[in-house]
């Protein structure tokens, strides 16, 4: 069985920024974890960070990673403190782009609440689904 390789970006606000680079010099080559932080060693949130899995493949989405990684630079609090995140907090932290979370909250995959209009993944569901419990529908 082989390990799972990831990467862990400390300044994804930059580094959205600098995709092209991340993936040529951080991702392409990636065969052990790692961590990326801004270039210039510049002191950095250690909460505002993107944990990438499988980085090699992120080389071949560039779009996705840059979109993943602005959302990551914008979650308000660590994932600890929170009680839902919105549709778009919960992919930076499974590592999906924005679109596919949506796609797959419509398809019932991401488990949500509604609250107005606003579309929300409960922590506790999300991580159900992570540990691979089966939601249960209907009576017992």
């Amino acid at each position: 069985m082989s390990e799972r390789v990831e990467v862990t970006v400390t300044a994804p606000a930059y580094w959205a920024e600098h995709v092209e680079e991340l993936a040529q010099q951080h991702l392409a080559s990636a065969s052990s974890n790692r961590v990326v932080e801004h270039p210039t060693g510049e002191l950095v949130d250690l909460k505002r960070r993107a944990v990438l899995t499988a980085p090699r493949l992120w080389v071949y989405y560039p779009k996705a990673l840059r979109e993943g990684l602005r959302t990551a630079s914008h979650l308000k609090l660590p994932a600890e403190d929170r009680l839902v995140f919105t549709v778009s907090e919960a992919a930076a932290l499974l590592g999906i782009s924005r679109s596919f979370a949506y796609e797959a909250a419509k398809k019932g995959e991401i488990p949500t609440m509604h609250i107005g209009r606003r579309i929300l993944v409960p922590k506790a569901a999300l991580e159900r689904l992570l540990s691979g419990e089966q939601e249960t529908h209907g009576d017992s």
